[in-house]
């Protein structure tokens, strides 16, 4: 089972590995072929693109879907 299998665009993630290591991030892009996440961190005031491993991050707040 891929490490990012739970996790989608728009998820709220807690980064706890790396130079990051705390931060809060929303994901951006999934690659689960090579199980990366992009994520933009939350309280940047300029929003870069980090790519990380899917077992670096910790999920926090999953955006439920409301249909």
């Amino acid at each position: 089972k891929p490490v990012v299998s739970g996790i989608t665009e728009g998820t709220i993630v807690e980064i706890i590995a790396g130079p990051f290591k705390g931060e809060k991030a929303v994901v951006k892009r999934i690659d689960s072929g090579k199980e990366e996440i992009t994520v933009e961190l939350y309280e940047s005031m300029v929003p870069i693109p980090i790519t990380v491993r899917g077992d670096s991050v910790r999920v926090v707040e999953r955006i439920e879907d409301s249909r």
